[in-house]
């Protein structure tokens, strides 16, 4: 069932979403590059690191854009009543009150 929400995202929640995002970017561009070396001839050694650092440095700076753009996004929010979002979504109190229940 897909549920639809307003929500308001707090700076670290932000700064952690972007992260993720960043991450997941930056195992994209890193497989990427690595092929791009490959196919071109270039040194194999040479092009595993930049694969291995840029999922870190991708996710530092999304989160980094977050801080820097939470200003206006809280802005938003308070003029529209949040950001609307859509998928399916499990309240931390109802996971709780689950794992009570088991026990």
């Amino acid at each position: 069932m897909v549920e639809r929400y307003r929500v308001q995202l707090d700076l670290f929640g932000l700064m952690k979403l972007l992260a993720l995002v960043g991450f997941g970017v930056g195992v994209i561009a890193g497989l990427a590059l690595l092929i791009y070396t490959i196919m071109n001839g270039g040194n194999i050694i040479q092009a595993i690191l930049p694969m291995i650092i840029s999922p870190f440095s991708n996710a530092l700076v999304t989160a980094l854009f977050g801080l820097v753009s939470y200003p206006f996004y809280n802005w938003y929010c308070n003029r529209n009543r949040g950001q609307v979002l859509t998928g399916r979504f499990l309240k931390e109190q109802q996971d709780q009150a689950k794992i009570e229940e088991e026990q």
